[in-house]
C-alpha cells in the first residue's frame, strides 16, 4: 500500500477503486499530518476502509448516535465528526416511510454519501447529515409525499436498540459455509452455493471463499435470510464438533 506496487488489491476484490481512494487519502494524512474526514459510508465500505488502513494511522469513526449503521470516518486526531442531527415532525394522517424521507432528501438534491441513518417513526423522522448542508436541509426539504415538514437541529439522544435472539447449533468447522448453513438450516451444498453465488457477506464484505475460517464477533449478512453474529465457539464435543452460539437480527 502507498506504493506502485498494487498487489494488495487482489484482496478488494469488485472494490478496487474504493480501495485505491482511500489509501491515497490515507497516504496525504501520513504525509502532510492534516486530518482527513469522509463523507457518510455504509458499513462495507467502512470495512473496506478500516483493512486498508490498519494500524497505519488513527481512525475512528461515528453515525451521530450509539448504534449507527452510516458513519462518517475520520483519519487523524480529533473527535469532531462535523454531524448535525435534524428533527421533524410527521402529520398524523400519512403514513411516511424510510423510503419516503431518503426520497425527498434526494429530490431536494442530497447526495447519499451527505446523510446518514434516517429514523423514522409514526409521530417524527430524524436524519443525521454532514455539518455543510444542515441549513440547506433546513431551507429547501420541507416536503415528504404530501406532508410538509419543518426540520431543526436537535441534540436529544437518540437510542436505536439492537435485538438479537441467540441460539446454539453444532457444526463440523468454523468455515463459511457450514456456519451459513447453521444459519439457515440448509444443507451445507445449499450453503455452498449461496456463497458461491455472492449472497453471503462476512463483516459486510462479500466473499466466495467457501473454506474461509470465521473469526469470533463476525457478522454474516445472508441474503434472503438475514443479518446473524457468529459469537464463537462454547464447547466441543467428544466426537470433536463445535457447539457455537448464534445469534439473529431481528
Amino acid at each position: 500500500m502507498g506504493t506502485t506496487n498494487k498487489n494488495w488489491l487482489v484482496h478488494f476484490k469488485g472494490n478496487e477503486a474504493l480501495a485505491l481512494r482511500f489509501d491515497d487519502q490515507i497516504e496525504s494524512h501520513l504525509r502532510t499530518g492534516r486530518r482527513i474526514l469522509t463523507p457518510f459510508l455504509d458499513e462495507t465500505q467502512q470495512e473496506i476502509l478500516r483493512k486498508v488502513a490498519g494500524n497505519r494511522v488513527t481512525l475512528s469513526f461515528s453515525g451521530g448516535y450509539e448504534n449507527a449503521e452510516r458513519k462518517r470516518a475520520l483519519i487523524g486526531e480529533t473527535d469532531d465528526f462535523e454531524i448535525v442531527q435534524l428533527r421533524a415532525k410527521l402529520s398524523s394522517y400519512e403514513r411516511i416511510t424510510h423510503s419516503d424521507c431518503m426520497g425527498a432528501l434526494y429530490n431536494c438534491g442530497c447526495k447519499n454519501d451527505h446523510f446518514g441513518d434516517i429514523l423514522v417513526n409514526e409521530k417524527e423522522v430524524v436524519v443525521f447529515v454532514c455539518q455543510s448542508i444542515a441549513e440547506y436541509v433546513k431551507d429547501n426539504c420541507t416536503q415528504i409525499k404530501r406532508s410538509r415538514v419543518s426540520f431543526h437541529e436537535d441534540e436529544r439522544i437518540v437510542e436505536k436498540k439492537v435485538n438479537i435472539e441467540k441460539f446454539h447449533k453444532i457444526v463440523t468447522t468454523l468455515r463459511l459455509d457450514s456456519l451459513v448453513s447453521a444459519c439457515t438450516n440448509l444443507s451445507r451444498a445449499k450453503a455452498q452455493n449461496l456463497v458461491r453465488a455472492k449472497y453471503v457477506k462476512v463483516n459486510h464484505i462479500c466473499l466466495e471463499d467457501c473454506a474461509y475460517l470465521c473469526n469470533n464477533g463476525s457478522i454474516l449478512s445472508i441474503r434472503g435470510y438475514g443479518r446473524f453474529l457468529f459469537e464463537g465457539v462454547v464447547k466441543e464435543t467428544k466426537n470433536q464438533k463445535y457447539v457455537v452460539s448464534l445469534g439473529k437480527y431481528k
